[in-house]
Formats: C-alpha cells, structure tokens, sequence
C-alpha cells in the first residue's frame, strides 16, 4: 500500500509549497522600485490608478517580484491590484509562481514604500519548479495569528496526485495546513498500472514539522487492492515526512483487502498499521477492543475468522502472508468447512499463533481453557454428527495459512465427546487425517484417566488409543473395562451383550495388560486377562476374546473359570447359587447354544470342580439352561476322571445330566473306584458305570467276554477319595 506517496506529495508538495512559501512571502513588506505605469484613473472612488506595473522586491533577494496588469488605490486607502503574478524563490531557488484575479494591498503609512498583500481573489493559483499546481476562489492571511485561510474549494495537482476539498488553513506557527472539508485525495496509477490511491475524510490535516497526516471524521483510504477506514486515521511519517512509518485508526476501525496470503478483513474499535522502511510494505497490526480478523479460505469456502478483545498480527518481510497472531481474552476461532474437511470453532482465553514466510500460519496455540467443536458434515462413511472438547490448552497443526487441521494436541483435563462416546485425559492427541485420538498419562499434565467410554463400556488404561468414526481402539498396561448391565425390555440391537453364564443386570470388569477392540463386535484382551462380576463369578486366562454382539467368549492359555450355577440338593431340593470351577488351556463360549468348550492343548487337563463332582478330561463342555446360571448337561472326553461323594472313575468319555442327577462313563474299560462305609476301596472294571448323585449308587456293565469283578479289595484308597 503507498500511503507514502500522500505524504511527500501533500505535505512536501502542497504544505512546504504553497503554505511555507507562499504565505511566508506574501505576509513580508516589500521595498518596491517605482513602478513602470501610466496613471488613468477610470475606477469609481479610486484615488489613483495605474495599468501594468511590477514591484521588485529588493529586500527580499533577486527574481522575487510582484507582476500586475492594474493597480487601483482607492480613496479609503485600499489598494487593489488585478491580473496579478507573485514570482518568489523556494529555498533552493526554485520560482514559486502564484496568480490571481485580484490581490489586495495595504502600503503602511509610516512605510509607503512596504506592501503588504492580505488577500487573493478570484482563479488563484500556485505553481512550482516540482510541478505543484494549486487553484482555489480566494485566499486570506491574517498577520495577527499567522493563519492563512482559504474558505471556499480548493484544488491541488502533483503528477499523478489529485486532490480538492472545500475550505483550507494553514497556521504558520505550528507549520500545519487542514482541509476543512469534503477532502479527497487521488492518486492515478503508474505506467505499471499499480499504485493507486484514493483518500476521503471530511477534513484533513498535514502537519509537516511533526511529520503526520490526519483524516477525520469518515476517513478512508483505498489503495493497492486495500481499504482502510475509521472515524479518524493519522499517518505518522518519517524524518523527511516522505514514507509511512505507522497508521492509526481510531473509531470503527476497518481494515479490508490486500495481499492473498495477507488478512483479508480487520476491525476493531482502534487499529495500529505498521510499515516497513520503504513506507509501503505492512510488517505488523494491532487489533484493540472488540477485533476480528479474517484470513482467505479455499477457492470456495468462506474465510477463517478470529476475533478477540485485542489481536496483534505480524507479516512476512515481504508483506505478503500473515507469520504470527496473538490474540487476548475472549478469544473465538472460526475455520470453515472445505470440502470434505469439516467445520471448527475454537474457544480460549489467549492464542499465539506462528508460521513461515510464505506459508502463512500453521501452529496455533490456545491457553486458558480451550473449548473445541467440530460439525461434520454426513458423507458416504460418516453421518453427521458434532465432536466437542476442551481442555487447559490446545495446540493445533495445520495446512499453510490457518487451513484445514492436521493435529489437535488437548493439554490438561482433556475431554472429549462424541455423540455417546466420552474421553478424558491429562493428554488427548487428535490426529484428523487418519481419524485417531491418543489419550496417555499425566506426564506433567493434570486430569483424570485416560478414560473412554459410552452407554455400554468404559475402558481406563494408561495409553487408549481410539478411532473416534469406526469405534475401534486399542489400549495398553493396567488395562480395565467396565461393561455396563443390560437394561431388561431392549431389543439386541445395538446392545452389548455378555455371556449368558454372567449376571445381565450387574457390570461385568475385564482387566488386562492390552486390549484391541475392532470397532464393531469383538474385544481382545491379552495379557493377564480377567473377567469378573464378584467373586463368585470369574474368567482368567492370559487372552480373552469378547464378543459384544453375539455373546460369545473365547479364552486361551491358563485359563481358570469360576461360575455361580445353581445346584439343587439332591436331599431338601433346595436352590442354591454354588461356585463351579474349570481349568484348562483354551475356553469357547457359544451364547446362542449356551454351551462352554473346555480343551487341553497341553499335558495338563481340563478340570471342573463342582459341588457334585471333581471331573478331568481332555475335554469338558457344559451347556446351560436357558438364562445360562443352571447347569442342564456336562460333559468331558479323552483321558477322563471324575470324582464323586464316594466313588472314583476312570473312562474315555463322561455324561452328567443334571434332570436324573446320573453320570454316566464310558470307556474300554471304565475303572471304578467305590469306599465302603469302613473306608476301605473296592475296584470294578466294566465298559459303562452309571451312577446316581441322590442315592449314591451305581452300577457298572461288564465287558462282554470277561468275567465281571466287583469287590477286588485295593490295599489303598486313591488320593481322591481320601480327601
């Protein structure tokens, strides 16, 4: 923007030129030669009259003269001069040329010699060596008061300068001239087609001696694509008063256009624009009371808007893009939707924002307590919906100049929510591109967590990473899950489900070293895996796999159960809730068919340890009654054992049905074991042994061909029967 050349044309021009010289000249006495005339005397009341003269002014140095075409002396002691030419000499000897139709002149009575001239009327015009040419009706000067006063339009010309206004002073003492009113000032462009300008106020005042130009009230200036405009707007020069160092605008400040990387729009109640050293390159703005600043968008999207109470804004060398921005109390950040990219609002106490020349703003930092809202649009993956958080502070990364975000960083009690899903953490990174929220541990920021959770579950660990879109999430050490009871009367859909063996109505706790959830169905948890509601009812394994759709649980490599079935006394038929414990390596858990499949993949074998029985196999499945806390059937494979109130067995594969209370055992042969009532042991070999937990017996089928055994007394009792 050239406000420069306002001041070495006006001021140097117009303010040095004609107030500075001209009014200088025209209020000094003048020792005047005789002049060259013919007296004829043909004006009403004249007392004297002459036609063409000159008044050299010899006290006033050489080439400095009075030209005029009529002299009339009146009888009142007026003298009017017409057709009059002033010829004077700057001060670098350069002729200062002034016309008028009329010039009033006053020859003092004690020095007739000495004129002075008062007035000028009619067509009065400056010229300069420099090329100033100034027009105006009528100019005063009052000795009194060293003001000269021109009350009527006045123009002025420089080159490619044009200005005018109506009514103008000049005050010789504190070297300052104003246009009283309607001032403009235009300046054309040049051979480039750059470096217009155009100026309005309602007056305007130069003051050449402290080096500043004032425009008030209703001030504008356009130039170089940008306008500025305020109730009043100084321009604070250099030494020479030829480059701007500062505008001040002040009362409705407005700041619109300029450079593309640069702020397109700036108001506030007063602004401060400061200027490089060659007078025309903005290097930095200050914003005060009620700012706003809009920085350019995309092609097609609306501009990014900033407003604060106070905002300071500093440019590249070039002027070109906008490197830095403070902002104080009351801050509010608008990045609008382009294209895909949803759109954001920002809220804090403070904001410093950086960048690089040529890249514009790309961190921004906001402190105080940010509040973050993100409104995402509905797309072919996502449907719309709205992101908020807040946190202590938020550091953001973005594209050049403030565009679209690239990285969130939450600082400090970091929330975050999602339609029914919530975040906390002393830290929250939001990573926009791959649509990611890292939440991790204090590390010297406050808050609570990391946390993550919704209607269905709560998920705390030390580091939580999650896909805030698909759900899924990982997360890592002291892992702890909490799934919520299911509320009686939903319907499956969209509801978690646990294994029918749990409560519904009670949280279930699953706490490991990891978890990885796939966003849609199925939770793995590894390392030191346990599933818990109290401590009767409990599932350990080093991997758990849940899943929240179906129900269905796998678990692998040590793992340990612990379930509440009900068991029915055989004697008083009474119900009661009992712990049933199975070990063994791998768990699968079919909700739909409510069946548990025990198997051992090692050495060691399944166990269940139930109040009806001790059972080993290389295999044991249970399934359950409806409701899954009964069970209605077991049964276990390969290498089997059971071990009962009184009896001790050994096959190839068990059945126990819980309706008759019988097991039966297969096997070739089925070894049984039975304690007499005098604690000795009997062996019975046979191809099944079925037997009757309510009354205590059994039977067993011979092996045909063989001759059955039933009482082969053993020296001792098995290990499992004497405990």
């Amino acid at each position: 923007m050239r406000w420069q050349k306002i001041a070495r044309i006006l001021i140097a021009g117009f303010v040095i030129a004609f107030a500075g010289v001209v009014v200088f000249y025209l209020k000094q006495g003048t020792t005047a030669a005789k002049p060259d005339h013919e007296d004829v005397r043909v004006t009403p009341g004249s007392r004297t009259e002459s036609g063409k003269g000159t008044y050299n002014s010899y006290s006033l140095g050489k080439g400095r003269k009075i030209d005029y075409d009529k002299s009339v002396t009146f009888d009142d002691g007026r003298t009017e001069l017409t057709g009059v030419t002033i010829t004077l000499l700057d001060k670098d000897d350069k002729p200062v040329v002034i016309n008028a139709d009329r010039a009033a002149a006053v020859f003092p009575p004690d020095k007739p010699l000495d004129i002075t001239i008062g007035k000028l009327t009619g067509n009065v015009r400056l010229r300069t060596a420099s090329g100033i040419d100034v027009r105006t009706g009528e100019a005063t000067y009052s000795e009194k008061d060293g003001i000269l006063s021109i009350p009527g339009p006045v123009e002025f010309t420089k080159g490619r300068l044009k200005g005018s206004g109506v009514g103008a002073t000049y005050n010789n003492g504190n070297d300052v001239f104003w246009i009283l009113a309607q001032a403009q000032v235009h300046v054309m462009p040049d051979a480039a087609g750059a470096g217009a300008l155009e100026a309005s106020a309602g007056t305007a005042g130069f003051a050449r001696r402290d080096h500043y130009m004032r425009l008030l009230p209703a001030a504008r200036i356009t130039s170089d694509g940008r306008v500025a405009e305020a109730n009043e707007i100084t321009i604070n020069l250099d030494e020479p008063s030829e480059k701007v160092q500062q505008l001040q605008l002040r009362g409705n400040s407005r700041l619109t256009g300029g450079a593309a990387g640069g702020a397109q729009l700036m108001t506030a109640s007063d602004i401060d624009l400061n200027y490089a050293a060659d007078g025309r390159t903005l290097q930095s703005s200050k914003l005060m009371e009620n700012a706003v600043v809009e920085l350019p968008g995309a092609a097609a999207a609306a501009p990014k808007r900033i407003t604060a109470v106070t905002i300071d804004i500093g440019m590249s060398p070039d002027g070109a893009t906008v490197t830095s921005l403070q902002a104080t109390d009351k801050v509010h950040v608008n990045l609008p939707a382009e294209g895909d990219t949803p759109a954001r609002e920002i809220t804090s106490v403070t904001l410093r924002a950086t960048g690089a020349p040529g890249q514009g703003l790309q961190n921004a930092v906001f402190e105080g307590g940010a509040a973050y809202r993100e409104m995402r649009p509905a797309n072919a993956k996502t449907q719309a919906g709205e992101r908020k958080a807040n946190a202590q502070r938020l550091i953001i990364d973005t594209k050049p100049g403030l565009g679209p975000m690239e990285r969130a960083d939450f600082r400090g009690n970091a929330h975050f929510e999602d339609g029914k899903t919530f975040a906390d953490a002393p830290r929250a990174l939001y990573t926009i591109d791959k649509d990611t929220l890292d939440l991790s541990g204090p590390d010297g920021d406050p808050g609570k967590g990391p946390t993550v959770r919704n209607p269905q579950l709560t998920v705390d660990a030390r580091t939580i990473h999650v896909s805030p879109s698909t759900q899924r999430l990982t997360a890592d050490t002291k892992v702890r899950s909490t799934i919520q009871p299911q509320k009686p009367g939903r319907g499956d859909a969209g509801e978690t489900r646990v294994p029918s063996m749990l409560k519904r109505d009670a949280p279930v706790y699953v706490s490991s070293n990891r978890l990885d959830y796939d966003g849609v169905a199925e939770a793995t948890y590894k390392g030191n895996a346990s599933l818990w509601q109290d401590k009767s009812s409990r599932i350990d394994a080093d991997t758990l796999v849940l899943n929240e759709k179906t129900g269905n649980l796998r678990a692998s490599t040590k793992v340990r159960t612990q379930m509440n079935l009900i068991d029915t006394d055989p004697k008083t038929k009474e119900r009661t809730p009992r712990a049933t414990v199975v070990t063994s390596d791998e768990l699968v858990y079919d909700d739909a068919k409510r069946t548990a499949v025990y198997t051992a993949t090692g050495p060691t074998l399944a166990e269940m340890t139930s109040p009806q029985a001790i059972v080993i196999g290389q295999r044991i499945d249970l399934f359950l009654k409806e409701g899954g806390n009964e069970l209605e059937r077991a049964e276990a494979d390969g290498k089997v054992a059971v071990t009962l109130a009184k009896m001790f067995a050994t096959g190839k594969h068990l059945v126990y049905t819980a309706a008759t209370e019988n097991y039966v055992l297969t096997g070739e042969p089925v070894v049984s074991i039975k304690k007499d009532e005098k604690g000795a042991c009997n062996e019975t070999r046979g191809i099944t042994m079925t037997y009757n937990r309510a009354t205590e017996q059994s039977t067993v089928d011979g092996i045909p061909g063989l001759a059955a055994f039933n009482s082969k007394p053993l020296d001792a009792c098995p290990a499992a029967l004497l405990k």
